[in-house]
């Protein structure tokens, strides 16, 4: 689902974007599909609207802090790393040949047989309309890994990215 400005507000914010895996399944808690994840938001950071500042990859969603951009711009940079993260774990998917590929096949008999879905449908965008919340989201971002037991510390997680609105080397 996309998010709208929360303070029914137009023009450009920064924004935290939430993609999350179908089912929510912990698919990317495996390392080479995580690291695959990461990647290919790594290969779209330099197409993210304003800059990208962090980027997460925990076993269920992709969070990214990006922007100020506009609503439009959002959804375009949200589509192409979905895509490109998409097609990125599902090749890891097929190379290993494992049981993570029960988690992203659905059989359509009506849509033509075994269709692969790693992400839900749309996105979720929380608009963040000033530096200081722009700050407290990467502040955040960098400690839901520990939060959620998966580090130590922020530094120990390593599918975490905090830019210091840097762009991504």
């Amino acid at each position: 689902m996309n998010g709208e400005p929360d303070r029914g507000e137009t023009g450009e914010y920064y924004a935290q974007i939430t993609l999350v895996v179908r089912d929510h399944a912990p698919l990317l808690a495996r390392p080479q599909l995580a690291r695959a994840a990461f990647e290919a938001v790594r290969a779209a950071a330099p197409e993210a609207p304003g800059r990208l500042w962090g980027a997460l990859v925990l076993p269920a969603l992709v969070r990214l802090i990006a922007g100020p951009a506009d609503d439009a711009g959002l959804d375009v940079f949200a589509a192409s790393v979905k895509a490109r993260a998409a097609a990125h774990v599902l090749a890891q998917i097929r190379r290993a040949g494992d049981d993570a590929l029960d988690l992203v096949l659905r059989y359509s008999p009506v849509w033509g047989g075994a269709i692969y879905r790693v992400w839900q449908d749309g996105y979720h965008r929380q608009a963040l309309w000033s530096e200081y919340r722009l700050s407290n989201a990467l502040y955040a971002l960098a400690r839901l890994p520990v939060e959620a037991g998966l580090a130590h510390a922020p530094g120990d997680w390593p599918w975490l990215w905090i830019g210091g609105g840097e762009r991504w080397p």
